[in-house]
């Protein structure tokens, strides 16, 4: 009798840690189904954070559309004095990697000591100390007093002046967003002030001492072209209207 019920009691035991060992399986590949689904449906959010997998994105062209820069060169030219005679716009770089507006005019009041400090009218950045392409105006155009930029005095008195931050003799060149912005800049100002474009020159074709800037690597011609196109553009536009 004895042996009988031990044997029931055996029997039942294993059936029951049959049974519960069957669920745990089901539960166990449940979860695991559950974190595959979970894996597989995140894989594509999850790639771009592996430092070992290389995710190639198409480059953007630049234009004046994608351009970090595009301000409202009326509000920016605004002065509030009389205007100039403006003749000329003169084209310089500033033989450095880096500046900006500030710390040329710093430069030139604490060092050259001249009483208007900086030299030029606008400078437009390479994203050194001011935005890749952004415009910053002197204190010279705000009150319409002649330029220091050249060593022609004569020249100072009627040209524009426009430094772009960057060494285009060593190496360097305008970046795509600075040459945007001048090519706009200069489209108005000549506008403005009916400058021809013979009149839109580098700094070394003034008749002064001997200067290389804006630097060898200084794409003159490009510019001319798309000021050229601009211009050819604007008639065509004017004759169908």
């Amino acid at each position: 009798m004895y042996k009988k019920i031990v044997s029931v009691l055996s029997r039942n035991s294993k059936m029951y840690f049959r049974n519960r060992i069957m669920h745990q399986g089901e539960r166990i590949i449940q979860c695991l189904s559950l974190v595959m689904i979970v894996v597989a449906s995140g894989l594509c959010i999850s790639i771009p954070f592996f430092t070992g997998v290389k995710i190639e994105w198409k480059k953007r062209p630049l234009s004046l559309e994608s351009s970090p820069y595009i301000q409202d060169l009326e509000k920016l030219c605004h002065v509030g004095v009389n205007g100039r005679s403006w003749e000329y716009i003169v084209i310089h770089h500033s033989a450095t990697a880096k500046g900006n507006a500030a710390r040329f005019d710093h430069y030139h009041r604490k060092d050259r000591k001249w009483q208007h400090g900086l030299a030029y009218h606008f400078v437009i950045g390479n994203g050194s100390f001011s935005g890749d392409g952004e415009i910053e105006v002197g204190e010279r155009w705000k009150k319409q007093i002649h330029g220091a930029h050249t060593a022609n005095m004569d020249c100072n008195r009627v040209a524009i002046g426009i430094c772009l931050v960057g060494d285009f003799e060593n190496g360097g060149s305008p970046s795509e967003n600075q040459l945007e912005s001048l090519v706009r800049l200069i489209q108005y100002l000549s506008r403005k002030y009916n400058i021809a474009s013979s009149n839109i020159l580098q700094h070394k074709q003034v008749h002064q001492k001997c200067t290389a800037c804006p630097g060898k690597n200084f794409p003159f011609a490009e510019l001319k072209t798309r000021l050229l196109q601009l211009a050819s553009k604007g008639n065509n536009h004017m004759q169908e209207l």
